[in-house]
C-alpha cells in the first residue's frame, strides 16, 4: 500500500524543494530518474521531473495559476528558462519583507560584532598604554640602579 502523504500545503511544498534539491545534487530517490542518472550522467530539471522525483502531480506547479507559485519559479530558474514572471503582488511583497527582516538582523548581527571588536580594541589600547607606561618606568630604573648591581626589584612595594 502507498506510503499516505499529508495535506498540509507546507508539506507538499517541502516535497517540492526537496525533489528539486536532490535533483541538483544528483541524489534521485524515483527509480526511471536513477536509471536516467546512470544512462546519462544527469537527469534534467523540469516541471515534469520534479513532480515525479517529489511523488506529486505536475499539475500542482505546472499552471501558470498554480497555488505553488514560488516552486513553480524555482523549477523554471533551474531549468534556465527566462522571462519568470513573479507571482502576484502579496507574493512580490511578501518575499520582499522577508528579505528586509533578513538584511535587518544581518545588519543587527554586524553592528553588534563591530561593536564587540571596537570595545576589545579599545581596552587593547589601554592595555597597551599600561605597559608601556610600567616599560618606562623599568628602563628609568634600571638605568638608575646599574651601578648597584644586576637585580633590579620590579615591585615598588619590595623596596624599603
Amino acid at each position: 500500500m502507498p506510503k499516505q502523504r499529508g495535506r498540509a500545503p507546507d508539506t507538499i511544498e517541502q516535497d517540492f524543494l526537496d525533489a528539486i534539491e536532490r535533483l541538483k545534487a544528483g541524489l534521485p530517490q524515483h527509480p526511471k530518474h536513477k536509471e536516467w542518472l546512470k544512462k546519462r550522467g544527469s537527469v534534467p530539471i523540469s516541471i515534469s521531473s520534479v513532480a515525479r522525483e517529489a511523488g506529486r502531480a505536475r499539475g500542482l506547479i505546472a499552471a501558470e495559476d498554480s497555488k505553488y507559485q514560488k516552486v513553480r519559479n524555482l523549477v523554471l530558474l533551474e531549468a534556465g528558462e527566462t522571462g519568470i514572471e513573479p507571482g502576484n503582488r502579496q507574493d512580490v511583497i511578501a518575499d520582499l519583507r522577508a528579505q528586509v527582516a533578513e538584511l535587518r538582523a544581518e545588519l543587527r548581527s554586524v553592528r553588534d560584532h563591530a561593536a564587540y571588536h571596537f570595545k576589545m580594541r579599545s581596552e587593547a589600547e589601554k592595555r597597551v598604554q599600561d605597559y608601556r607606561g610600567r616599560y618606562e618606568r623599568l628602563q628609568r630604573k634600571v638605568e638608575r640602579s646599574a651601578p648597584r648591581g644586576p637585580v633590579i626589584s620590579l615591585f615598588p612595594e619590595d623596596e624599603g
